[in-house]
């Protein structure tokens, strides 16, 4: 007959304000939350980390100057009929929601946000894919290693305009060497194909370029992630007779799934927000082929001058992008939780 043990329960409080409860199993006491947490004002808590918080204070000015006033002014904007041309006559009138219901109703915007979403999920799957391929290739020790990992983030540390003109040159109907070595090798009609001037191919070259200029970061996250990697596990995987294939799928990728799903949410604010390569290479043509939203809202700013319009895009857009990051994460805990 098995002896129940006796318990004895006492609340205590630990240093974080968390009530447990100190409960005696035969002669071996354990803390046990008890769920419940003890309420302490804000007041309390600014007193208890006042150093810390005097601190970040000047970081918290700089952010709140830079990034929250001007977000406020955009979003009270987007509110107003603000036309540059009549701010100086009538100034800014409130016309409530009429801005976004006009972007609503605008063939234009869900013709740029088509292009946006698809400019977006290509430009973010080809970014990891080759950031991983690079990764796992630099992970390997091989002749000129580190010659080949500098040079992989020539693309990254180029300044994105610079770069841009660079690929306009290389995509050039005319004098541009991709169409000559394309016509060495065989392809003759190719020899004036206008990349960026054909409906059908604008967008890819452009995503090319995002993807060339893009993929340096994720491959030295990736390869740093790899080098945390225990070798001792793949040790014991291949003397368990695992093939390539096999350690990479069940053991490489689950270890890698966490910094993946950071650098897959990095990448698609990135591509979503993405204005300077496609203004540069093809400032939105031709037909509209490469019109994103980021063109888009410029449009309407500075070559319409409609502040309020383009306010309400930028709210838009960035209320797109945060319901996209947080239902990915809210996917990304579950798997965690399933998987825990």
């Amino acid at each position: 007959m098995r002896s129940q043990e006796k318990m004895s329960d006492k609340e205590r409080t630990d240093n974080t304000g968390l009530i447990y409860k100190q409960r005696k199993i035969s002669n071996d006491w354990r803390l046990i939350p008890d769920g419940k947490q003890q309420r302490t004002s804000v007041w309390e808590t600014l007193g208890k980390h006042r150093l810390a918080y005097a601190f970040i204070l000047p970081a918290l000015i700089v952010v709140g100057a830079v990034i929250l006033y001007p977000l406020i002014e955009v979003f009270k904007i987007s509110f107003e009929r603000y036309y540059l041309v009549e701010i100086l006559t009538k100034g800014a009138s409130y016309v409530g929601l009429a801005n976004y219901l006009e972007i609503l109703r605008d063939p234009e915007f869900w013709h740029s946000l088509g292009i946006t979403v698809t400019f977006t999920a290509a430009c973010v799957i080809l970014t990891m894919l080759v950031g991983l391929a690079v990764a796992l290739l630099l992970n390997l020790e091989f002749p000129g290693q580190k010659l080949v990992a500098v040079a992989i983030l020539i693309p990254w540390v180029m300044p994105r305009v610079a770069s841009s003109i660079l690929w306009k040159w290389i995509y050039d109907d005319q004098f541009g060497i991709l169409n000559y070595l394309l016509s060495l090798i065989g392809f003759k009609e190719m020899a004036s194909f206008p990349w960026l001037a054909n409906p059908s191919s604008a967008l890819w070259a452009v995503i090319i370029v995002i993807v060339w200029q893009s993929f340096p970061f994720i491959a030295v996250c990736l390869l740093a992630a790899l080098q945390s990697i225990s070798v001792e596990i793949f040790e014991a995987a291949r003397i368990d007779g695992a093939g390539p294939w096999q350690r990479l799928r069940f053991i490489t990728m689950p270890l890698l799934r966490n910094i993946l799903g950071i650098l897959t949410v990095i990448s698609t604010i990135w591509d979503f927000k993405a204005f300077d390569q496609m203004w540069v290479l093809t400032e939105g043509g031709p037909a509209g082929s490469t019109m994103i939203l980021g063109i888009h809202t410029w449009m309407s700013a500075f070559a319409y001058l409609r502040m309020g319009r383009a306010s309400a895009l930028a709210i838009i857009m960035l209320l797109l992008v945060t319901v996209v990051t947080l239902l990915y994460l809210k996917l990304f805990i579950r798997e965690e939780d399933d998987n825990g």
